[in-house]
């Protein structure tokens, strides 16, 4: 666990260093290259590597515990129901059916007009896959759904991990992600359940589409979640759609 938790914290500098401030230490390198005969320039590029270098550790640090609660339980329904989720405590939810919470929830954004476009891929989805699909059926069926956006601003977002709301079960999830028109979104999921082992508590992965070069579907059939999915038998596959 500690391991992980290191490549999350690593990534997360690397990500603020590299793309969010990538200027800073881009033109300072080049102030320092080419201000070699001028102090000021010389001082002036230094300072905006250091700086660069210091507000990336700062983010990636307020990133990391930020995601570590999350994963902790402080309230991590609010990632799939909103920011109005009970169930904080994390002793609630071996009395909690999320099963019956997530049809629940389901059933009240398919009456919602400007979900209809999630509700017809959810139901999509339905139909083609249950219990009993392969991983390699998963990601191909999410992928054929997503082969036409919804909207320009859609997103894909893979991510694996173990989490206490699904009662330790190692989750490997894919999200179309698409504007709800309200400034918040409408996340379809598909979401395949593994039993905890001691292979799968090692894995932990993140990424969104948004952030690749690459197709994201070959990203994740190059995953070492995939790899972990396509050897070991799922428990259950949950479909569903939910509202930021």
């Amino acid at each position: 666990m500690k391991h992980m938790q290191f490549k999350i914290a690593v990534f997360l500098f690397f990500t603020y260093f590299i793309i969010r401030f990538g200027w800073a230490w881009v033109i300072g390198g080049l102030l320092l290259l080419f201000g070699k005969d001028n102090r000021t320039l010389q001082a002036i590029g230094l300072g905006l590597v250091i700086f660069a270098v210091l507000i990336s550790i700062i983010e990636a640090v307020k990133g990391y515990f930020s995601m570590k609660k999350m994963m902790k339980g402080d309230n991590p329904l609010a990632a799939f129901f909103g920011k109005d989720s009970t169930f904080s405590d994390t002793s609630m939810y071996d009395k909690f059916d999320f099963d019956e919470e997530i049809e629940k929830h389901t059933s009240e954004i398919f009456e919602m007009p400007e979900a209809l476009p999630g509700r017809r891929c959810v139901e999509r989805l339905r139909e083609e896959l249950n219990d009993s699909s392969t991983i390699e059926e998963c990601v191909s069926a999410f992928e054929k759904e997503c082969e036409e956006p919804i909207d320009p601003d859609e997103e894909l977002l893979f991510e694996c991990g173990t989490y206490p709301w699904n009662k330790n079960h190692f989750s490997f999830s894919m999200t179309r992600q698409f504007p709800d028109g309200q400034d918040e979104f409408f996340q379809v999921k598909l979401e395949v359940l593994y039993e905890s082992d001691e292979a799968n508590e090692k894995l932990f992965e993140t990424a969104w589409d948004a952030q690749m070069k690459e197709s994201i579907f070959d990203y994740i059939r190059r995953s070492k979640s995939y790899h972990y999915a396509q050897e070991n038998k799922s428990t259950k596959i949950r479909i569903y759609i939910t509202q930021t």
